[in-house]
């Protein structure tokens, strides 16, 4: 009789503890405000205006802005993250992409394309995305560097 009462308290702590680990997992998943990285934060991160000062802006490879002719960043396929799956060979984003306007020129985090409407930032990535001349010849230094400084 003694087993059943052990073996049943064993159970019940077993079953308590699953119960308590379910409810703190469930609660640190919520996002009520309470720190966690929930749908709405995400969302609100997602809108990048465009900083001051870059309505006219230059790009890297001297392409200047024209505010009237941009594109709607759903019209290009735009994410917010770099496309690892390009033809190029490289990692394509906006930081190498001739249309990229970067940030440091407006005093921002944020930066601007000459051909795609809104902020922007270097680690994004859309549809009209074109290297910036040199990109290759730089991936290959970088290739021979690493294989020769042994």
């Amino acid at each position: 009789m003694g087993n059943n009462s052990s073996a049943l308290s064993r159970r019940r702590l077993l079953t308590a503890t699953g119960a308590l680990s379910a409810t703190a997992l469930a609660g640190c998943l919520g996002s009520d405000g309470g720190g966690g990285h929930g749908d709405e934060q995400l969302a609100d991160t997602r809108e990048r205006p465009l900083p001051e000062g870059a309505e006219n802006c230059v790009s890297t490879m001297g392409i200047e802005r024209d505010p009237d002719g941009l594109t709607a960043k759903e019209n290009v396929d735009y994410q917010y993250h770099p496309n690892y799956t390009g033809d190029s060979g490289f990692i394509e984003l906006c930081a190498n992409c001739q249309f990229f306007c970067p940030g440091n020129q407006f005093d921002s985090g944020i930066g601007a394309c000459a051909a795609v409407e809104g902020g922007i930032y270097s680690q994004d990535w859309c549809a009209l995305w074109q290297p910036v001349e040199g990109l290759e010849q730089q991936e290959r230094s970088r290739a021979r560097g690493s294989q020769t400084d042994t």
